[in-house]
């Protein structure tokens, strides 16, 4: 595909957990496939569970063990949050200490079958981080504890960015896990290449943001040039977390409807993936995987060859080292000219079925979602953007430096207000994968926009048929 900055997101996504990327990360997925070897384990795990999770006794020490795969160069940073943790559980008085059970492993895959090899085992960690394609598959079959009524007895909620908790983690009105951290899609737009143009800098507004056609006008006047020294409108990736959330500022569905049905195939789909085919096949203002080859998209904006790219909040960091032209931060695209919609990446903390002491465990859990912890998380530079208020807005500010203004900051920490989930279910992983290997036939002008619309469509369709024989 044609981002590089995307691809090395979902690279990361598989080896190093929740950090940097790029547009075409959200729509790869971390995840695998369901196997026989985890069905069996799921129904061992059942008889596993068959103790009940009991108090410790007044003055007993319970010690809570968080499993953490220990495969990336993030490790430093989620220790920081535990041992910060552990500090806030001394200070309340808590007879409880988290203990880190690093588990060594190649990525998520093998994480996860190790995992829960460990709760068919009757030896469950009691709580642990799950990166976002899986916990579909942790909530069906029973592998993670409902956390809705701890939550609503003892969680202020209103002390986070409230919209990061409707995730892969929340099911039916349900909450199976806590937001770990939180990435999602910004405009960057280079400011000197609008200012040369005449043209006026697109939206920061996110309830009013520059609609389809405003962001076509913009990549058209912003292309020109030939061969090498041709510059560029807009890149932007037409993978399914995008059209997902360009369709919801349309009205339409986020790739299912209520009843879990794609609808892909749909007018308001089609309308999403013409305004692209308008700009890669039409205007030639948005480069197609030919024109990245030897360049990404990415380092196009940053060597001024490109005026705007929608692109990801794993990129905060690297803003401040562009000198070259100053760097504005605008809302998503909206259809409708109006409010604006961002797919959110997030990953979640779990309480693991078949802990001894689960009462203890969400003592853990609330620990380590304190203000405290994800500063001490922050400081490492890992993790995305915090879901806790008082840390994310001076992560991003301490992020982009002088090279934003505060305009543009405040867009950027507005977005967290504007976000939607990413759709996972027990198939999207897989089909998202498949489409996005075959997306290159429509981007080269093979088919027509419609004709792509209906590939994905029945792509779907064929998982969701599978997954229910299942």
């Amino acid at each position: 595909m044609y981002q590089e900055g995307f691809i090395m997101k979902r690279m990361k996504k598989v080896l190093v957990f929740l950090t940097a990327g790029s547009l075409v990360l959200g729509l790869c997925g971390c995840g695998g496939a369901k196997t026989e070897t985890q069905g069996n384990a799921a129904g061992q795990t059942q008889a596993a569970q068959s103790g009940e999770s009991k108090p410790a006794e007044a003055g007993e020490k319970v010690e809570i063990s968080f499993s953490m795969a220990a495969y990336s160069n993030e490790v430093d940073g989620w220790t920081a949050m535990i041992e910060e943790a552990n500090r806030q559980l001394e200070a309340e008085g808590k007879n409880i200490t988290i203990k880190i059970n690093k588990v060594p492993c190649t990525g998520w895959p093998e994480y996860y079958q190790k995992v829960i090899t460990q709760m068919a085992g009757g030896s469950a960690p009691d709580i642990g981080r799950i990166a976002e394609s899986y916990m579909p598959m942790l909530i069906d079959k029973g592998q993670v504890v409902d956390l809705t009524d701890y939550m609503a007895d003892d969680f202020d909620m209103s002390k986070y960015y409230e919209k990061t908790f409707e995730n892969s983690a929340y099911v039916d009105g349900r909450y199976y896990g806590l937001p770990s951290g939180l990435n999602y899609y910004l405009v960057y737009y280079n400011k000197d290449m609008f200012d040369a143009a005449g043209l006026e800098y697109p939206s920061a507004d996110w309830n009013k943001a520059s609609g389809f056609d405003d962001y076509r006008a913009m990549a058209k006047a912003l292309t020109g040039g030939e061969g090498a020294s041709k510059t560029y409108g807009f890149a932007a990736g037409p993978y399914m977390a995008a059209v997902g959330m360009f369709n919801t500022s349309l009205g339409g569905n986020n790739v299912f409807d209520e009843e879990g049905n794609p609808t892909m195939n749909d007018a308001v789909s089609k309308e999403v993936y013409a305004w692209f085919d308008e700009m890669l096949r039409t205007d030639y203002s948005m480069p197609r995987p030919t024109d990245t080859k030897v360049m990404g998209a990415f380092d196009m904006f940053k060597a001024g060859r490109l005026g705007m790219i929608l692109d990801g909040t794993w990129w905060l960091g690297a803003i401040k080292d562009i000198t070259d032209f100053r760097v504005g931060i605008a809302a998503i695209p909206s259809g409708k000219g109006e409010e604006a919609f961002t797919s959110q990446f997030v990953d979640s903390f779990v309480i693991f079925k078949g802990s001894k002491h689960e009462a203890e465990a969400w003592e853990a859990v609330k620990a380590i979602m304190s203000t405290p912890a994800f500063q001490a998380l922050a400081e490492t530079g890992v993790g995305g953007v915090p879901v806790a208020k008082d840390v994310a807005n001076s992560v991003i500010d301490e992020s982009l430096g002088s090279a934003v203004d505060e305009n543009g900051k405040k867009c950027a920490e507005e977005g967290m207000n504007h976000t939607v989930k990413v759709p996972y279910n027990s198939y999207y992983q897989e089909a998202d994968q498949k489409v996005n290997n075959v997306m290159d036939e429509w981007l080269l002008g093979k088919i027509t926009s419609d004709q792509f619309a209906e590939n994905v469509q029945q792509i779907l369709v064929d998982y969701a048929a599978k997954d229910a024989a299942r």
